[in-house]
């Protein structure tokens, strides 16, 4: 028999910055989706925090494969709804992201392809990989004096670049948000009012000083600003972090189309890694920087961050079937040579035969 999968639907996918034709794109899908993954159920969920209900209540009821379908908002609380669950349980689970329109930041990390058919074939045979899930906590933005606590699979983002824009939240808009931004961070390096921090990584001081925006990152893509961490493995037990400083307003424009933009020819950001993150403001006023995780706002500095190694089991292509596709692809090329010394030719002869 096989077992029930639960589609956690965004409805409200402008909230989270991710697809807004969400909704259309599962109505024009849902039989080729309910025909692969059958038996499902369907939640509707309109944001992190009722997605993340909705996740622990479905695991806690004896869901073990819950699938994200929508942006930043509805993944992210899947993961926070794990995340509740005690080791033993969420061991047992398989957690997986559908993507309807353009690839995202979610499926880039998991290497989930763009061909729906495909991603329906990964996610029915429910081969998992235990990832890294980051944690950070702050404090909290309702101004209470608590404390603020949500992990993340993505990554997290601090500093005046990552304060949400409410019309930005649509990745059409993505390179609106990523100029206004560099404009108010250079203005306020202009006026000498850049947020001053103190980074410090594994209990060691790597950075303090002025600074426009910082990235603790799991994987290699964060929602609105895309390939932010090249080099992150999100299976590795450590974080990547990654900052720009705002020393002068050139040095900063610079660094962070570099960020952007990527390649050689700009200066790209400072970076390390590790597995346990503390930012510090040095300033009274310095503390009012915002912190997102996977996009989504948390509160405010000082904050910790910190990794939970190869904890969380996100549904992900098989290794075999990967080299399967990748022998088939080269067995295609004009004259390709295989393992063993075979040649493409002989195969096709084979074929033939």
């Amino acid at each position: 028999m096989r077992q029930t999968t639960l589609i956690l639907l965004e409805c409200r996918s402008r909230e989270s910055g991710a697809a807004p034709r969400v909704p259309l794109l599962w109505r024009h899908y849902a039989a080729e989706i309910a025909e692969a993954l059958s038996p499902l159920e369907l939640v509707q969920v309109e944001g992190p925090d009722e997605a993340e209900a909705a996740a622990f209540d479905a695991a806690v009821l004896g869901f073990s494969r819950i699938v994200a379908v929508g942006g930043s908002a509805v993944a992210n609380g899947l993961v926070n709804g794990i995340m509740r669950l005690a080791e033993g349980h969420r061991r047992r689970m398989q957690i997986g992201f559908l993507c309807l329109g353009q690839r995202s930041p979610w499926a880039r990390t998991v290497g989930q392809p763009s061909a729906l058919a495909r991603q329906l074939e990964i996610l029915a045979a429910g081969h998992t990989l235990p990832y890294d899930v980051g944690h950070v906590e702050c404090r909290s933005a309702a101004g209470d004096g608590k404390a603020a606590a949500r992990h993340f699979l993505l990554g997290a983002a601090c500093g005046p670049l990552s304060a949400a824009w409410p019309l930005a939240a649509r990745p059409a808009l993505r390179l609106a948000r990523m100029a206004g931004s560099l404009l108010g961070a250079g203005g306020r390096c202009l006026a000498g009012h850049a947020p001053q921090v103190a980074l410090e990584v594994d209990g060691r001081e790597v950075y303090r000083g002025p600074w426009a925006l910082g990235l603790v990152m799991g994987g290699r893509h964060y929602p609105l600003f895309g390939e932010t961490a090249p080099e992150a493995n999100p299976s590795d037990g450590t974080l990547d972090v990654a900052w720009i400083p705002a020393a002068s307003v050139w040095d900063l424009a610079g660094r962070a189309l570099g960020l952007w933009v990527g390649g050689d020819l700009l200066p790209a950001p400072s970076r390390c890694q590790g597995s346990r993150i503390r930012i510090v403001p040095l300033g009274e006023a310095d503390g009012a920087q915002t912190i997102e995780a996977d996009g989504v706002p948390v509160g405010f500095l000082p904050a910790s961050v910190r990794v939970v190694p190869r904890t969380l089991p996100i549904i992900v292509e098989a290794v075999a079937a990967r080299m399967r596709e990748r022998t088939r692809r080269a067995s295609e090329l004009p004259d390709a040579v295989l393992a063993g010394g075979l040649r493409a030719v002989g195969l096709r002869r084979q074929r033939a035969e």
